[in-house]
């Protein structure tokens, strides 16, 4: 026997095989399988995400992004009571520019869908480029009073 021999039987790597006693013990081992799971799992419950989808409660907000009136845009959140659109202070939303009149436009909320509505304006109200009288806005759509550029922003959120 050889010096290379007696270290077969140690815990040593040779040609990238462990040793011969490390081999051994591996193909004497069995490995038991793991455990059925247990039938009456008392603290879970199976759930989908259909399930936990359809318990969320969805709510809108919405949004007007007003360009043109200073040099940094202007937000503001619309509720769901009626925003009067104009140039005079009065209104609940004022555009200051001479092409807007004085009670120019309305937006309002009616069964969760936001709408536009021209009131009779002399230079008219547009949506995506095209005169409206009345419309229903949807996400980003782009109105036009006067030179006032305002983006309309819908955001759905969910909450359980």
């Amino acid at each position: 026997m050889n010096d290379n021999d007696e270290n077969l039987g140690q815990n040593t790597i040779v040609h990238g095989y462990k040793s011969r006693q490390n081999r051994q013990i591996r193909e004497n081992t069995k490995l038991e399988p793991p455990p059925p799971p247990e039938d009456d799992l008392k603290n879970t419950m199976p759930l989908s995400r259909k399930a936990l989808v359809d318990n969320l409660q969805v709510k809108k907000k919405a949004y007007l992004e007003i360009h043109g009136i200073e040099d940094e845009p202007i937000g503001v959140e619309l509720g769901r009571s009626d925003c009067i659109i104009g140039r005079t202070s009065d209104n609940d939303l004022q555009v200051p520019l001479d092409d807007v009149s004085r009670q120019h436009a309305r937006i309002f909320c009616r069964k969760e869908e936001y709408y536009i509505e021209d009131l009779g304006s002399t230079n008219g109200t547009f949506v995506n480029g095209i005169s409206v009288v009345k419309c229903v806005l949807r996400n980003n759509d782009q109105i036009e009073i006067g030179d006032a550029k305002i983006i309309f922003v819908e955001v759905e959120t969910r909450s359980g």
